[in-house]
């Protein structure tokens, strides 16, 4: 009896472990296409006017847009946060060549205090990017923790590049 009891709570475990995912932690409020890699940070691709409602709703404060001038987007994303009150800040990055240290560096300064925080850049790969940089840089997390951070918040196609500026970190370090 005290076996099959013990049987049935691995079972049980296991099925809970089977449905995990970071996104089940994640706010219910928070619009399904964006990622929520920690407590108070929201990170994915292009906000639409009513994605900035609900995550307005959520409890976001702040709004960081790593989108250049030069990427179209169909409002104006700095007046509509700003009428929601909430902070707007424009921290371009322009691909590959502007994924560094220095940009990492400065997104993780506008990251101090307790707001709930949208990092946005067209898909979320360039949040991804600078977040694991910073994570390794500015929090001195390990480099396969950093990777798997930055993968969380979107990291995808310039993961190659920030492998690249870590390895150089890691050597420096």
């Amino acid at each position: 009896m005290v076996m099959l009891k013990h049987i049935l709570t691995v079972i049980a475990v296991g099925l809970v472990l089977i449905g995990y995912h970071p996104q089940s932690l994640a706010d219910s409020a928070i619009p399904d296409n964006f990622n929520q890699p920690a407590a108070n940070l929201i990170t994915g691709g292009q906000p639409s006017q009513a994605d900035l409602k609900r995550l307005k709703a959520a409890g976001v404060s702040k709004v960081i847009n790593l989108r250049g001038p030069d990427e179209a987007v169909a409002f104006d994303e700095q007046a509509a946060a700003e009428a929601l009150g909430m902070t707007y800040i424009s921290l371009p990055v322009a691909g590959a060549g502007d994924v560094t240290v220095d940009k990492a560096r400065a997104l993780y300064q506008h990251l101090q205090g307790d707001d709930k925080i949208l990092i946005h850049c067209a898909s979320g790969n360039r949040v991804g990017a600078l977040l694991a940089i910073g994570a390794h840089d500015v929090n001195g997390k390990a480099v396969t923790e950093s990777l798997a951070f930055g993968r969380a918040a979107g990291l995808s196609s310039l993961e190659p590049k920030v492998q690249a500026v870590l390895s150089g970190q890691s050597q420096n370090k």
